[in-house]
């Protein structure tokens, strides 16, 4: 058979209930410290953001330079076929 719970028992049950709770004052921190990490990430992504847009300026600016291996490949086939007809000794 269950035991019956007296009054003060519920009652000391109850408070041991609200002292577990978290108060006002720890939500208020709570909420204080997400703030704070909302803004180190959002600080995080701009600074994310702003060096892949270095990033991405300066792939742009090597690819203006860049020469693809099978346009090399026939000008230094054209260079070859040159230095011979004209009886120049290549550099390598």
């Amino acid at each position: 058979m269950p035991k019956e719970i007296t009054n003060d028992e519920l009652a000391a049950m109850i408070k041991r209930g609200f002292d577990d709770a978290a108060s006002k004052s720890d939500i208020k921190r709570l909420d204080e410290r997400i703030a704070i990490l909302e803004t180190k990430t959002e600080d995080g992504f701009r600074h994310v953001n702003a060096r892949l847009s270095t990033i991405e300026g300066d792939i742009s600016d090597i690819r203006k330079h860049f020469v693809y291996r099978d346009e090399f490949e026939d000008l230094m086939a054209r260079v070859k076929y040159l230095e011979t007809k004209l009886s120049i000794e290549s550099g390598k």
